[in-house]
């Protein structure tokens, strides 16, 4: 149906922009785009917004790949780890992008002098993940290196910026990697705005929550952005309280308090560090009966593969979209679906398993 708007009204309509842009201005707040509406308000109400995820993070994979590592399949035959991974049914691929990989930060040193990670090398492993029709979750740390609940340090070409500067900064950088993104033919499918924000983003410039409203403009700024560019780019916000449903709970409330709009939760789920998996099935199933407007994600797991689908897939009102297992080509925390570089048949059995149960097509042997 279409509405028509007289002359006058327009006029007013400007001038009342003109003057909340004006204010806004007046009071040292950044102006931002308007955030378009979200993917819920472009798809049917209550439609789940992706097939079942079962996905991994593989960011270390470029760095070894151009260290001359190899991985070779079920057959002994030499395979693109990729295809590996599709073979045995995983149809989405999670990436982390750091700012200046090649910078130290206050805890880390340079993650790759290469300059792995970067925005330019990220885009070229997003290429090879869409070409093979899967799905694409980018990581954005806002950082040089590793942001996670110890450390969530602003990136070294900011650091020296005024908030409300570091604001639209933030802002601007992020549509114009999402450009970028598009521009390649590698456009993301999910973003997530921070990485392990527990404490906040950029805590170091102000972006904590011990100051919720100075948070929640950074969590709009970068939401706003991936928005701004294509609306249907469903929007995660990640923290690591898998298995703690009061502190999820106060994270989420206070988001939401600022106004932050946002499609999905991700929490990291290691039994290590997040306890039992019967306390993350627990705190799930309770965000599902509190916020029935967002959708959860597993964001990080190591070798709780069957556990964590189990809770997802389980989940009231399928609220449940998936699992990201954590560096499965690497063993930090006994996660690795390989042995050396072959496929291990026994630990990759609980993702056929699914894809079997789920009716993914595979070209698994």
């Amino acid at each position: 149906m279409q509405h028509r708007i007289s002359s006058g009204n327009w006029i007013l309509g400007v001038c009342i922009l003109a003057l909340a842009a004006a204010a806004a201005i007046a009071g040292g707040q950044a102006t931002l785009p308007a955030t378009t509406p979200s993917p819920a308000a472009t798809r049917p109400a209550g439609e789940r917004p992706t097939p079942y995820i079962i996905g991994a993070d593989i960011s270390s994979v470029q760095a070894a790949e151009a260290r001359g590592v190899t991985t070779y399949g079920d057959n002994g035959v030499q395979k693109d780890v990729l295809h590996l991974l599709k073979d045995h049914g995983f149809n989405y691929i999670r990436l982390r992008v750091f700012n200046d990989p090649t910078k130290p930060t206050p805890k880390d040193r340079a993650y790759s002098t290469q300059g792995f990670c970067d925005l330019p090398h990220t885009i070229a492993m997003a290429r090879r993940v869409k070409a093979l029709g899967m799905g694409l979750l980018i990581d954005f740390h806002y950082s040089d290196s590793w942001a996670d609940p110890g450390k969530q340090f602003t990136p070294s070409a900011w650091a020296g910026l005024p908030f409300d500067q570091l604001v639209t900064t933030m802002h601007d950088w992020t549509a114009d990697a999402i450009r970028q993104f598009k521009a390649a033919g590698a456009e993301p499918d999910m973003v997530q705005i921070g990485n392990e924000i527990t404490p906040g983003m950029m805590t170091d410039h102000g972006g904590s929550t011990s100051n919720w409203v100075q948070l929640g403009r950074l969590l709009k700024a970068g939401i706003g952005a991936v928005k701004g560019i294509d609306p249907n780019i469903l929007c995660m916000l990640h923290i690591d309280k898998g298995g703690d449903n009061r502190a999820t709970r106060n994270w989420v409330d206070n988001a939401l308090a600022q106004g932050v709009e946002f499609d999905i939760l991700g929490e990291s789920c290691y039994s290590k560090y997040q306890g039992n998996p019967e306390t993350w099935r627990t705190n799930f199933t309770d965000l599902v009966q509190r916020y029935p407007k967002l959708w959860f994600v597993v964001a990080e797991v190591s070798s709780e593969t069957a556990v964590s689908n189990d809770i997802m897939r389980n989940l009231p009102n399928h609220k449940g979209l998936g699992t990201f297992i954590w560096e499965p080509t690497e063993n930090m925390n006994g996660q690795s679906l390989f042995a050396g570089r072959e496929v291990n048949p026994l630990k990759m059995q609980p993702y056929d398993d699914l894809a079997r149960a789920l009716g993914v097509a595979t070209t698994r042997p």
